[in-house]
Order: structure tokens, then C-alpha cells, then sequence
């Protein structure tokens, strides 16, 4: 992940997208963002910030607004993290976990280990078969979507 691209900077502010006291699994319905001050890898509580919308643009709006450089968060549309990036906001996404957890595994550089099941790495996760998919013809392709019939129901 890229927590490093992050750290070169001496000061900056770490957004959260929270549900109580643990990363959301998805940021459309986290509640709340808790920011914290990243200084010389020490990390200081920095504020909290409900969010009463589930839009999204609210909620990039919200971000952006506050200062947040980085945020971490769960399953997260890849819209939302365009939008995020272009801003300058570095996304970690498909991260889960306690927020005391996640805070110390950004510490020691080791948030991999919080990556949700079967996520590993940004644009892998929630794409199903597509990714696969992906890398075959367009005529496998459209055999596949096809149903598969056999030669008794094609004469039908």
C-alpha cells in the first residue's frame, strides 16, 4: 500500500472513515470521519466530523473541506477515490479493523495486514469476475454471457 508516499511530508492530517470505534466497511455509510495530526510518525488526536449525507459528493466535499490528506476507509467506489486523488488526497481503501489497530499497523508501516477478506492491493477488490474477464477475447467474452444450451433446446 502507499503509506510511504504519505510519510515524506513532516506534518499532515489522517481521515478516518469511521462507525464507532472501527473503520466502516463502506464509506458510503460511515457515520463519522475521525482526523488525526501526523507528526514525525506520532499520531495525535486532531478532530471528528459527523456526516449526516450519504451523497457522495458531500462526503468528498466534507473531506476535502477539513484538510485531510490521506484517508483510509473500507470498500469505497472507484468514482469517489477519482475524485479524492485529483484533489490530492491519497486513498487507502478496503482497509478494515479497530481504530486503534489500524492507527498503529499506518505506524509501522504494516496496514496490509488490515486489508479486508480477499482484498489485496487498490482496484482488486469488489470487482468480481471482471478483472479475469478482462483478459480474455470478446468473443470468450460473449460465450460466456451466452446461457449454454445444448442442441435439443437450440431447435426449440
Amino acid at each position: 500500500m502507499r503509506e510511504n508516499e504519505a510519510r515524506n511530508n513532516s506534518s499532515m492530517l489522517l481521515c478516518l472513515a469511521c462507525y464507532e470505534d472501527r473503520l466502516a466497511s463502506v464509506f458510503d455509510n460511515a457515520p463519522e470521519l475521525k482526523l488525526f495530526r501526523v507528526e514525525d510518525n506520532k499520531i495525535c488526536p486532531a478532530g471528528y466530523l459527523s456526516l449526516p449525507s450519504k451523497d457522495p459528493k458531500d462526503r468528498t466535499s466534507a473531506i476535502m473541506t477539513c484538510g485531510a490528506t490521506f484517508l483510509i476507509c473500507g470498500a469505497i467506489c472507484g468514482c469517489t477515490i477519482n475524485e479524492l486523488e485529483q484533489a490530492g488526497i491519497k486513498v487507502l481503501p478496503w482497509v478494515t479493523g479497530m481504530i486503534d489497530e489500524i492507527l498503529s499497523a499506518y505506524q509501522k508501516n504494516c496496514l496490509d495486514n488490515h486489508a479486508m477478506p480477499g482484498c489485496r492491493g487498490r482496484g482488486r477488490c469488489g470487482q468480481g469476475n471482471r478483472a479475469f474477464r478482462g483478459r480474455q477475447s470478446k468473443q470468450q467474452n460473449m460465450q460466456m454471457d451466452r446461457p449454454n444450451l445444448d442442441p435439443v433446446q437450440r431447435s426449440k
